[in-house]
């Protein structure tokens, strides 16, 4: 039996590569890096997002909950926004928020998944980079592409993409269950900032849709001190491509490939969470090598909230300073004390609509 191939172990590609593999399949999986983890430029790192764990279990046929897998993942104990100086106070548990800690580390999401992919027979190939458009028409039909956030999976599947610009710093912290994070809202970006900490790591994250300079770090890192007093001794700058350009971003398929996660546009495109849509994708991913019809019903569904909020990021983005943080500061607080404001951000997460019927 010929090998079915997956390029990139991230979240889409290690899901896939399991119910592959638990479909009964030949399974391989090609990265470019040297070890599981994504790339070094930004992990280690840890990122929240809303959750049904139940609902996800039954939808990609893996236990991820909390209890299940250890320090990889856990609730948010505490958590606030930073609405241009004041502090609005946040309930993450209204909307089922948790931190994954992503990464090589032992600890992270993508380590718990890579060592399931083992025990289920799964082959790994590392230090095997796939980026041109002719590498990727040699792969076989059905060959699953999720590489990610990076412009040469963009570039050789023709994906059209937004470059979107960061800075990034992590440091090393006592350990503790102490959860959190603080999401910051001001002048020094059009998009938003936060802090997170878990297991040990503590790491800081500002990005925007538009070239970001010294000016905006500064800013944001004399924010973050007044709040939190935290301090970072370096920060890393670079560019992502986000499945951002076009209503029309996601996509199932390329040709006789497969798209799965960043890739395929299963990212949140209001403030761009992705690890919910990469899991549940990389289930879709593997049910379209056996039935894509099936599979295309599915991946509409679970970017059934793509659009929508593309159009509303497009409405508010040219708000003015003043006008933003005054609908910031009526809309945040919505989230912790009305459902129906707690399960619009939910719905939003690319696949949750699928987990949840």
């Amino acid at each position: 039996m010929a090998e079915n191939i997956v390029v990139g172990a991230g979240l889409a590609g290690l899901v896939a590569a399991i119910n592959l593999r638990r479909d009964g399949r030949e399974v391989v999986v090609l990265d470019k890096e040297s070890r599981v983890g994504g790339s070094p430029v930004f992990h280690p790192s840890a990122g929240g997002t809303p959750v049904d764990f139940e609902a996800l279990e039954r939808y990609i046929d893996l236990d991820l909950s909390p209890g299940k897998v250890g320090p990889a993942v856990a609730p948010i104990k505490r958590c606030g926004a930073v609405v241009y100086g004041q502090v609005v106070p946040v309930d993450m548990a209204a909307i089922s928020g948790h931190l994954f800690e992503r990464g090589p580390r032992s600890t992270s999401i993508d380590s718990y998944l890579y060592g399931l992919a083992l025990e289920e027979g799964v082959r790994f190939e590392f230090g095997r980079a796939v980026w041109s458009n002719d590498d990727i028409a040699k792969m076989p039909p059905d060959t699953i592409i999720a590489t990610g956030l990076n412009f040469e999976g963009f570039d050789a599947t023709r994906t059209p993409y937004l470059t979107s610009f960061h800075f990034l710093a992590r440091q090393t912290i006592p350990a503790s269950d102490d959860n959190h994070v603080m999401i910051y809202h001001g002048r020094y970006t059009r998009d938003y900032a936060y802090t997170s900490s878990m297991n040990g790591m503590q790491m800081a994250h500002v990005f925007q849709r538009d070239p970001i300079g010294g000016d905006t770090l500064k800013a944001f890192e004399e924010q973050m001190y007044r709040t939190e007093g935290i301090e970072f001794d370096s920060w890393e700058h670079f560019t992502f491509p986000v499945p951002a350009a076009s209503r029309r971003n996601p996509r199932l398929f390329a040709g006789d490939k497969i798209l799965a996660g960043t890739l395929a546009g299963c990212m949140e495109s209001y403030m761009f969470f992705g690890m919910h849509g990469a899991l549940v994708s990389g289930k879709i991913a593997a049910l379209a090598v056996r039935d894509k019809s099936v599979a295309l019903a599915e991946f509409e569904l679970a970017t059934s909230s793509f659009a929508p909020a593309y159009f509303l990021k497009k409405l508010t983005r040219p708000v003015p300073h003043a006008l933003h943080k005054r609908q910031l500061k009526l809309a945040l607080p919505m989230l912790s004390t009305s459902p129906r404001a707690g399960r619009v951000m939910m719905v939003a997460m690319p696949g949750w609509k699928n987990c949840e019927r």
